[in-house]
């Protein structure tokens, strides 16, 4: 079984050199900002979801419910507003795109009002996925090659986390556990073969095998770990609640991508223009709120 491109015949790269922007470009020529930059978001950012076809960055917007899209020389704007918000809030969390256009995200809910709810790229077709369980707590998503959606959840049972991942069919309404025997499950992210999931609170990743996904390997210790995303030379990339972005080999090797953050959610790598995005969110209330998303250079 090959990990992440054997999750890196190297153990990760060290973190990113520092480079200013504009060495490619997109479409009609239009400079790539490749950063560092730290561009302010109208918003709280969670998942976050490269399109590589269409050069979009597709971001999930925790604070007005909906989803924001940033391309290079039209900076960060409205991709598309999601269905109603539950009263507790829209508690955004992963973001995938399928191929038909369809843009999925997961809802927290509280224990009440955990939901997924979908709308295409263009604003159109938003709706909720029909007859899943209120009170799981859905925080990961990701997409299989085959099309297959998955999903992060727990629920509190007499204040005890039971987390586990769902294989999600949006049509028929219906959502199967495929793996348990987790505390609180965040990230996601799958290969051809393998699935590896964040446990934030058993402060853990796992990965088990995607054609059977039952038995949980731990990967490597680490500490708060949030959203999964893969990342340059196959590495995994996460989010983490202590200031920066971390990247891990199927080795069990860890090292931080990039530090000096706040508290990072949501990543996404960039292959064609070599750069990784992070949504950076400000957990300090004390002097006003400024969430940002960073763009990291990749030599």
């Amino acid at each position: 079984m090959r990990y992440l491109c054997l999750l890196l015949a190297a153990a990760c790269s060290p973190a990113p050199m520092m480079m200013t922007t504009t060495d490619a470009g997109t479409d009609a020529g239009v400079p790539v900002e490749r950063g560092p930059k730290a561009l302010p978001l109208d918003g709280d950012g969670n998942g976050l979801w490269w399109d590589a076809p269409t050069s979009t960055l597709y971001i999930a917007d925790d604070q007005n419910n909906r989803i924001l899209k940033y391309r290079d020389g039209e900076g960060i704007s409205l991709a598309a507003n999601l269905p109603m918000a539950p009263p507790n809030g829209p508690g955004l969390g992963g973001l995938v795109l399928k191929p038909d256009g369809t843009l999925v995200v997961t809802r927290f809910g509280g224990g009440t009002y955990g939901e997924v709810v979908y709308v295409k790229t263009d604003g159109t077709g938003a709706g909720v996925v029909p007859n899943i369980p209120k009170d799981r707590r859905r925080i990961g998503l990701a997409l299989a090659s085959d099309g297959t959606l998955y999903d992060t959840y727990f629920v509190r049972i007499n204040n005890v986390n039971v987390g586990s991942v769902a294989r999600l069919d949006i049509a028929a309404g219906a959502e199967t556990e495929v793996v348990g025997g987790m505390v609180k499950p965040v990230g996601l992210a799958l290969t051809s073969d393998t699935m590896f999931i964040t446990d934030q609170t058993a402060n853990k990743l796992y990965r088990t095998p995607l054609a059977n996904p039952s038995t949980l390997t731990t990967v490597v210790d680490v500490t708060e770990p949030d959203l999964l995303a893969r990342g340059p030379n196959d590495s995994l990339l996460s989010g983490s609640r202590s200031n920066g972005v971390l990247q891990f080999s199927s080795s069990g090797t860890q090292s931080v991508f990039q530090g000096g953050f706040q508290q990072v959610r949501g990543v996404a790598w960039d292959e064609q223009n070599r750069r990784v995005f992070a949504v950076d969110h400000d957990g300090d209330m004390s002097n006003g709120t400024t969430h940002f998303l960073q763009i990291i250079p990749v030599p």
